[in-house]
């Protein structure tokens, strides 16, 4: 197939000249450009406003300001199209402002060589092409990826939002909410008795009516609140601008809507009704768990007081199966998250035995489930364990304006724990506002126990990632614990390994254990993360690591967390 020709202008008014362009190009020019030659520069702007044009020449005495205004207009007229310029200019200056005036290329007509012109449009004209089909390419990979964004952040079935793109919004509603000051609500509505629509008509039935549920709140609801479907039929509502009376109204409204009109299924006529709920959103919920975690047990208070309705959470305590008062108000406490406390313990330099920095842990209201495993097992079976986590970062957090952990004489770090669930489901912009303001980044690290990894760690990368950009340091907490310590070191590439107890105590005396530890730190070094040593008991231990090549330790050999 021909290569289809240029299309240039060619402004001269001296094509009498035997050097004239329109001349020149005559020679060699034909087989690669079609030529519009005008030797009037009103013609050649109206040609140019008529006519898409690849390239524009320009022969024409440019020694005034007029001729500069030419090229400007004409640059104003085309951007993006490539001006050539001839001229027997020989003043320094003018030639300064010719090319400023946004020409491609400047050529002294005592100076024209023919075959480097040609070649000159030639290479010119194909770098253009490229640039378009970049900018064509470019364009489609953000059309896609746009495409892509909206299709994680959407539910495929009822076409609302999915968690992800929940987060997104509860973020950008959080930082609105904190620039102008306005209040957020979140309304969780829970289908009654959707089981039964499931069981008796089938699931293709079942998301017919979801996506009918869904109709109906966008009927009900503003244009600027959020629609999420966070489970198989619970749905939460996020509305910006709104206090907590007027989100009380909202959800009644949206009762009212769900339950007003049966829907016929196969020959039966069903009612379909919703228990709600309704949160006031702070500052300080930090992801969709969270709220989501607060916001159940209003909805469960609906539907112990007879479904169909709007409740707060305030009136009653609901327990379920065996639970006892106390329980119940143990999860009171839980969700209101002012019973937590934190203890540290110190990390020290094995060689000289001074403090390096602390690990901050938390504990629990006082009795049964005041240590950490036992706290954080009821908050699981209890689905508050994001919310639990966040709440003991924030107690841990704050602890560190105590002065024993602000010795200005030294670059003390401090470690906080998080779960990995806690990780993934709050946005890392949220959780490092958590961060004190006034100690740098790279003085916090972030311990993952390998022991709370689920499978393949590779799911966790891009978080782990995502935290050591923002500065802050990652370790991997309890190696050596599971049977997968070697993969999750190399894909995770934490900054610092902290070697599980099992491994320290006793290797004063215990040859395999020894021999398993140095295993351990050659893997280690190999991946250049830093150790430290936990659960040292012994000053013989202590030794021992630091002749293995461990620097730093803790443990009760310097006393329990206090």
């Amino acid at each position: 197939m021909a290569k289809e020709k240029a299309n240039v202008l060619l402004i001269e008014n001296n094509s009498s000249d035997p050097l004239a362009l329109s001349k020149l190009m005559e020679f060699g020019a034909n087989s690669h450009f079609s030529i519009e030659t005008t030797n009037l520069l009103n013609i050649g702007l109206s040609r140019l406003k008529a006519n898409n044009f690849d390239m524009i020449l320009l022969d024409l005495p440019l020694e005034t300001h007029k001729g500069l205004d030419a090229i400007r207009f004409i640059k104003e007229q085309a951007m993006a199209v490539p001006i050539f310029v001839v001229d027997k200019a020989e003043d320094d200056i003018l030639k300064e402002q010719i090319k400023n005036a946004g020409v491609h290329e400047y050529i002294k007509r005592s100076e024209l060589d023919t075959q480097q012109f040609f070649k000159s449009m030639r290479h010119t004209l194909e770098i253009q092409r490229l640039e378009i089909k970049l900018k064509d390419a470019v364009q489609e990979l953000e059309t896609a990826h746009k495409k892509l964004q909206s299709l994680t952040d959407i539910d495929n079935l009822t076409a609302v939002l999915n968690r992800t793109g929940l987060e997104r919004a509860l973020e950008e509603e959080h930082k609105r909410a904190k620039r102008s000051g306005d209040y957020l609500s979140a309304v969780l509505l829970d289908c009654d008795n959707f089981d039964r629509i499931n069981q008796s008509f089938g699931h293709g039935v079942g998301d017919v009516v979801l996506k009918e549920v869904v109709g109906r709140l966008k009927e009900t609801l503003r244009p600027t609140d959020y629609i999420a479907r966070t489970g198989g039929d619970e749905f939460l509502l996020l509305l910006p601008e709104t206090r907590f009376p007027e989100g009380m109204l909202v959800a009644e409204k949206v009762r009212l809507a769900v339950a007003e009109s049966p829907l016929r299924l196969a020959s039966e006529t069903v009612r379909l009704t919703a228990s709600l709920g309704v949160l006031a959103v702070s500052q300080e919920c930090y992801s969709i768990e969270e709220i989501l975690s607060l916001v159940r047990l209003a909805v469960q208070e609906s539907k112990t007081l007879g479904k169909n309705r709007v409740s707060s959470g305030e009136k009653h305590r609901v327990l379920s199966g065996n639970s006892s008062d106390a329980l119940g108000e143990l999860m009171d406490k839980l969700r209101q998250g002012d019973c937590f406390r934190a203890v540290s313990m110190p990390i020290y330099d094995l060689s000289n035995e001074i403090v390096v920095g602390y690990e901050m842990l938390s504990r629990g209201p006082s009795g049964p489930f005041e240590m950490p495993d036992d706290l954080f097992r009821v908050s699981v079976e209890h689905n508050l364990l994001t919310a639990v986590d966040l709440r003991c970062l924030k107690t841990c957090l704050q602890a560190l304006n105590e002065a024993k952990y602000r010795d200005r004489t030294k670059k003390l770090r401090y470690h906080v724990n998080l779960f990995p669930s806690t990780i993934i489901d709050t946005p890392i912009e949220r959780l490092m506002q958590l961060f004190p303001a006034d100690i740098e980044p790279e003085r916090f690290c972030i311990e993952i126990s390998e022991q709370q990894f689920i499978g393949d760690p590779a799911y966790l990368r891009d978080y782990v990632m995502a935290l050591r950009k923002r500065g802050l340091l990652v370790a991997i907490d309890d190696v050596g614990f599971g049977r997968s310590s070697l993969e999750s070191l190399i894909i995770l590439e934490p900054d610092i390994v902290k070697i599980d107890r099992k491994y320290v105590s006793g290797v004063a005396t215990d040859e395999a254990k020894s021999y398993s530890l140095k295993r351990l730190i050659k893997v280690v070094n190999a991946l250049g993360s830093e150790l430290i040593a936990e659960g040292i008991e012994m000053k013989e231990e202590a030794q021992i690591l630091l002749d293995l090549g461990v620097n730093f330790g803790q443990g009760w050999l310097w006393g329990k967390p206090s």
